[in-house]
């Protein structure tokens, strides 16, 4: 019998790589982790994560169960839930907030997962590691060898906020990813 594999890593892989990148003035700054400090970053982002499991109910019918954790074992599906709040007092112009948050090592992307684009929110992906992003179809390579790619080798979701953010005001962004086998 093989030993069971976790990733007790959970939190730890995806704080450590969030970011949050106002485009405030010049260019802005991005920084990482799960609390902004107000005076260096006018978001601060608190992070909630879950596994998500399947469940058969009395009347036979299915549905999701999704449970607080911070373990998980290969093929489970994770779901990671960002909530980015304006703590500063200024309203933060639309097209200025942008959330950024990488698919763990040792995890895949599950497709249509994220939260959505919107007339106020932008959905993006990038499949080289944050470097370029855009909405599917998300294309890799360059001359002959250009092509589409999975939604599965996404490697970071952004969200860019398309409406102006008000003090105090929080926005939720989700996303699924399933742990691989190590």
């Amino acid at each position: 019998m093989r030993p069971r594999r976790y990733a007790p890593w959970l939190a730890a892989a995806l704080l450590a790589a969030v970011g949050v990148a106002p485009a405030l003035a010049q260019g802005g700054s991005s920084q990482t982790g799960s609390e902004q400090s107000a005076t260096s970053n006018p978001i601060q982002i608190r992070t909630e994560i879950y596994v998500v499991s399947e469940v058969t109910n009395s009347d036979g019918s299915k549905s999701e169960k999704l449970t607080k954790a911070d373990t998980a074992r290969p093929g489970q599906i994770v779901e990671y839930r960002l909530f980015a709040k304006n703590v500063s007092n200024t309203t933060l112009p639309a097209g200025v907030v942008q959330i950024s948050s990488p698919v763990p090592t040792g995890m895949q992307y599950v497709p249509n997962s994220a939260t959505q684009s919107t007339d106020t929110l932008l959905t993006e992906f990038s499949a080289d590691g944050g470097t370029t992003f855009s909405k599917p179809p998300v294309l890799i390579g360059t001359g002959s060898a250009r092509k589409v790619a999975e939604p599965t080798s996404y490697t970071t979701v952004r969200w860019t906020v398309l409406a102006p953010m008000e003090p105090g005001q929080e926005l939720p962004f989700f996303y699924r990813v399933k742990v691989l086998a190590q």
